[in-house]
């Protein structure tokens, strides 16, 4: 199971990035169709403000997969209209620069090559300007598995994957799993409250088997890693394994990211509060951080080199 992780660590594109960088971590936003079963609907405008500020702050946007609810929804006629403004914001990240898409499980169909021209003759059904601003988002957009952040001052990356690599039942058996929450789960849940058993976020267990896989590649391989797909926020200590996740957009009235900025990361949650008047209103509060992440990724190869030593010597003490 972590063969792909070691693969992507060593091959995924990468991108360099200074003390002068400003990058936001973002995964699970879980874009919906705006009915019942639209997991982001309720935050959209908490999601909505987020990006206002990242895009005004000079952040570049990083979306850490399953942005897009493709599990649920067949495809993108209903997404690409209740999310338009969304879009929009989105393109204005695109123009400038300040962009990278991974895909997680619920969007896996982004990776394909085919993906912006299916979308493309699928929305044209509805209408010549219907989806335009998803339109112009997707295309010419590249979709990554993995991106690698190389740290220019201490030269040394960290991997960002959505995490379903890990979970076999959402990344082997997608398609099954797929179909049981679009025909099965999504209906029981609606009816009867019933929970996805394939999905992490709605399983404890579930979730923290993954997040314990995903840590224990960190503290086996000595790496650094930053992930979402569990929906549980994570920024470890110094001298923890530096595992990170960036959490999810559909807790209840509120959304994580992680930051990085000034060479430094947060754990930031973003929700509703209400004043004293009853106005209410969207906060950014840092849960954890900042804290350097040179400490993170000198921590890696100080611990690299360990193992390195440590093999040496029993490898000249068998030869004695």
């Amino acid at each position: 199971m972590f063969k792909k992780l070691d693969f992507l660590y060593d091959k995924a594109k990468e991108i360099n990035f200074d003390n002068s960088s400003k990058l936001v971590f973002i995964s699970d936003v879980h874009r919906g169709d705006g009915t019942y079963y639209d997991a982001q609907l309720p935050n959209k405008n908490i999601y909505k403000a987020a990006l206002y500020h990242y895009y005004k702050k000079g952040f570049t946007y990083v979306e850490v997969g399953d942005g897009d609810e493709l599990w649920k929804n067949k495809n993108y006629s209903d997404i690409a209209y209740c999310y338009e403004d969304i879009f929009k914001l989105l393109n204005k990240f695109k123009e400038n620069n300040r962009l990278f898409m991974l895909y997680g499980n619920h969007d896996i169909i982004k990776g394909r090559d085919s993906f912006y021209s299916k979308q493309y003759k699928s929305l044209k059904k509805c209408g010549d300007d219907y989806g335009k601003e998803f339109l112009n988002f997707i295309k010419d957009l590249k979709f990554y598995e993995a991106i690698n952040f190389r740290y220019s001052p201490v030269d040394e990356k960290f991997l960002v994957i959505h995490g379903h690599q890990v979970d076999f039942i959402n990344s082997q058996l997608w398609m099954i799993s797929r179909f049981l929450v679009r025909y099965v789960w999504k209906f029981l849940n609606g009816i009867a409250g019933f929970k996805d058993p394939t999905s992490p976020a709605r399983s404890n267990t579930r979730g923290s088997k993954v997040d314990r896989e995903l840590l224990r590649w960190a503290k086996e391989r000595k790496k650094m890693i930053l992930c979402g797909h569990t929906h549980n926020s994570r920024l470890p200590g110094k001298g923890d394994p530096p595992y990170f996740n960036d959490g999810c957009c559909v807790l209840p009235y509120a959304m994580t990211a992680i930051e990085v900025e000034n060479g430094k990361i947060s754990l930031i949650k973003w929700s509703v509060e209400v004043q004293e008047a009853g106005v209410l209103w969207v906060r950014r509060k840092v849960i954890y951080g900042p804290l350097n992440i040179e400490e993170y990724l000198l921590w890696t190869r100080e611990e690299r080199n360990r193992m390195l030593r440590e093999a040496e010597e029993i490898k000249n003490n068998k030869r004695k």
